[in-house]
């Protein structure tokens, strides 16, 4: 089977759909790709999105699991940091199916397929009916950590946190996150973000430091179940990586642009990662489809140099702060809380 478009975007997450949407709307002929049977399906997320990213996407009330009025930091030594934040805890399955429902609307069609290969100008894919070709004039990247696409232009994430997260009942509703910083949740935290009677409840790791994430959860889990926060049944698990190298080392090379985790735009220290991916998604979206109606690849540039200078200087002071935690894991205690507080955003001391 052959195909032919403007826009081929690569992966049907918050920032392919957005992206799709976009290039629809600009007029360009687009293609949404996606390799899972069902959108969104798996979840792979905390699920968390705060209250800023409703000026990019209006979030339908079916999307909403809760509303959340502040972020509560616990430190090792038992000091509790409250930090007022307006957000979401959202059904991120419906999240995804929504924004792909939008980019199906504005003319972007939705293809079950996996991409292989990139040769001339040609996507070769594979679906359930066999091997399929796609012309595309613009490939739009927004298929992950270990992006396919990123491999093609050899611009690839190089750094990585591991997750682990059961969904698990929550002894009393609240309206808040709690993030918790612990020596056997190496060089990451732990959280519990509520849903209602549920939670929540992961862990994100560097596994260079010795501890998998399903014993760091187990640990945490643990705790949590001694102070009363949870209850020990888990109703669903997840898990999966987050790159925290900040953007990798090119957003574009020829008719191929990367953008959301493919790209890098998640943030190396909390691990949020969906803002970013509507926000680029759409800019993304938007020069595709004017590139490939205009036939200038030379736009592509504009897409670059708006990414680096929305994201750059953010993304970095995070890489360099998990950095100094990286730096100071293995010493006592002392020399680690300072880490932290310089580490953190609820710290000021992160934002100095």
């Amino acid at each position: 089977m052959l195909h032919k478009c403007d826009v081929l975007v690569i992966g049907a997450g918050p920032a392919g759909a957005t992206a799709a949407k976009s290039a629809a709307e600009a007029g360009a002929k687009t293609i949404l790709m996606e390799k899972r049977k069902q959108v969104g399906v798996p979840v792979q997320c905390a699920e968390y999105v705060p209250h800023q990213m409703t000026q990019e996407v209006k979030l339908p009330e079916e999307v909403i699991a809760q509303r959340i009025d502040c972020m509560r930091t616990h430190m090792p030594d038992g000091e509790v940091v409250e930090t007022a934040v307006r957000g979401f805890m959202i059904h991120r399955d419906f999240f995804d199916q929504h924004l792909a429902d939008e980019a199906a609307k504005a003319g972007a069609g939705l293809l079950e397929a996996e991409a292989k290969e990139y040769k001339g100008g040609t996507v070769f894919a594979l679906t359930k009916a066999g091997p399929l070709e796609i012309e595309a004039k613009l490939v739009v990247g927004a298929d992950g950590p270990h992006s396919t696409a990123g491999k093609w232009i050899n611009a690839q994430n190089k750094e990585f946190i591991q997750t682990a997260q059961h969904q698990m009942p929550l002894v009393s509703e609240s309206k808040s996150t709690e993030v918790y910083f612990r020596k056997d949740i190496p060089v990451g935290y732990g959280w519990v973000f509520p849903k209602g009677k549920r939670a929540n409840v992961g862990v994100g790791v560097n596994v260079q430091f010795g501890e998998s994430p399903l014993k760091a959860l187990r640990h945490f889990e643990g705790y949590l179940q001694q102070e009363g926060v949870i209850g020990n049944e888990v109703i669903k698990t997840i898990g999966g990586a987050i790159p925290v190298g900040g953007l990798v080392n090119r957003l574009y090379f020829g008719n191929v642009l990367l953008v959301g985790d493919a790209a890098g735009m998640a943030h190396p220290i909390t691990g949020a990662g969906v803002s970013n991916a509507v926000l680029c998604g759409k800019m993304a979206g938007e020069i595709a489809g004017r590139a490939a109606l205009e036939g200038d690849l030379g736009l592509l540039a504009e897409y670059e140099e708006e990414c680096r200078l929305l994201l750059g200087h953010p993304l970095t002071r995070a890489w360099q702060k998990r950095k100094q935690i990286e730096a100071s894991w293995r010493e006592t205690e002392e020399e680690w809380l300072p880490a932290i507080r310089l580490s953190w955003i609820a710290f000021e001391d992160y934002w100095r």
